[in-house]
């Protein structure tokens, strides 16, 4: 649909006495940029809204204005396309179908298909933007219940978080629709960006999580790093997982439950990780290169394949040039006990929500913003994130 046609169906309104004439315009304005929002969503959101959109679509009336009445907390940033619903009688399953996306994205199980890295990270909700403290696991300082004897008070324990505290940041980009697109009719390509703005938006989390490890998390040293992870680096790393200790000198090793590679190293972390026996090669077309007969690294762990790194230092290429890191580095981790923690404002542990912008000429809607002859959608999200476990995650060398 573009935007005369758009038009065009509010005229017809205006002409049968439904609606003021002058609304025509502002309300075209308001579905443009709700064709934005979903357009956004959508591809935020994937095939789970789609799905979700075909329920609400199979729901009666009155089942429907009920579920609005109980999720409407949830699209507040959704109120100004509602009213322009009720305005001109029509009604939307779209609000209903992104409540129950957002509400369904608050589970622990769901995560977003470009990375695993939130699966791997406990989600707490944070009241505001100062600094948090990580919720460690193991927070106890004992291991077990200790005896007390008869007659004696009662041991008291200690209990830790992080060491390095962090805070909920607020991430945003916003995308105009220009009064020359206005007039060109170029909705087309206004909401295409919508939906790539939606596919940026959805590696964000992902993005806070890497950072906070690239930021966090010790780099462990290869002596032949440039060769990725072989069964020998494999071997190395897991030594390095279990056998660290703490300030105390106590033992807290952990064991190498996943790997986080970029796609350079899919294939060789998942044949060394293969096979139990190790076969020699060279002979006939090199030197013979003798090996042990068993594989240190045979099913070690879970090959996630992810190219945040590389993403990372082309978009902050100084933030990490004193530990070195490298887009052929890859993240080792123990990860039955979620070594992350990642934070989300309240209002936005669903996802980011949408805020659009409408004309502020006051002679003529078509005008646009008075400054720059515009109208936008923003996209706002705020989260945080910080490792909890600085024993179960390390940054292996990569070059």
């Amino acid at each position: 649909m573009s935007r005369k046609d758009i038009q065009h169906a509010f005229t017809r309104l205006a002409d049968r006495g439904l609606i003021a004439e002058n609304r025509v315009v502002p309300l075209t304005l308001q579905m443009i940029l709700e064709s934005a929002q979903q357009h956004f969503h959508l591809a935020y959101y994937g095939a789970f809204l789609d799905k979700e959109i075909e329920n609400v679509r199979a729901m009666d009336h009155s089942a429907k204005e009920a579920a609005l009445l109980r999720m409407e907390a949830f699209i507040t940033d959704m109120e100004k396309t509602r009213r322009a619903h009720k305005e001109v009688l029509t009604t939307s399953d779209f609000p209903l179908a992104l409540a129950n996306v957002r509400l369904a994205a608050q589970r622990p199980a769901y995560t977003y298909p470009e990375s695993d890295l939130p699966k791997f990270a406990a989600k707490r909700t944070a009241p505001n933007f100062k600094v948090l403290k990580g919720h460690r696991p193991g927070v106890i300082g004992h291991k077990f219940l200790p005896v007390r004897p008869e007659t004696t008070n009662v041991e008291y324990t200690k209990f830790y978080t992080s060491e390095d505290g962090y805070s909920v940041a607020n991430f945003e980009l916003g995308l105009p629709y220009t009064w020359e697109a206005w007039i060109n009719d170029e909705l087309g390509d206004f909401t295409a960006a919508a939906a790539d703005l939606g596919n940026v938006a959805r590696r964000t989390r992902a993005m806070v999580l890497m950072d906070a490890i690239l930021r966090s998390a010790p780099r462990i040293p290869l002596t032949d790093g440039e060769f990725g992870p072989t069964p020998d680096n494999l071997d190395q790393i897991a030594q390095y997982m279990s056998t660290q200790t703490n300030a105390d000198g106590r033992r807290v090793g952990r064991r190498v439950s996943d790997l986080f590679v970029p796609t350079l190293w899919e294939r060789k972390a998942n044949a060394s990780m293969a096979s139990e026996i190790l076969v020699a090669t060279g002979g006939a077309s090199g030197p013979l290169a003798l090996v042990t007969g068993r594989n240190p690294a045979y099913q070690l762990a879970t090959t996630h394949v992810d190219d945040i790194i590389a993403d990372l230092l082309s978009e902050y290429p100084d933030r990490y040039t004193a530990k070195n890191i490298s887009a052929n580095d890859y993240i080792v981790m123990d990860g039955r006990s979620q070594p992350l923690e990642l934070a989300t404002l309240a209002g936005y542990e669903g996802g980011p929500k949408t805020f659009t912008r409408v004309p502020n000429v006051v002679e003529d809607d078509m005008e646009g913003d008075f400054e720059n002859h515009t109208i936008a959608m923003k996209v706002s999200d705020n989260v945080g994130a910080g490792v909890r476990d600085p024993y179960a995650i390390a940054v292996a060398q990569g070059n």
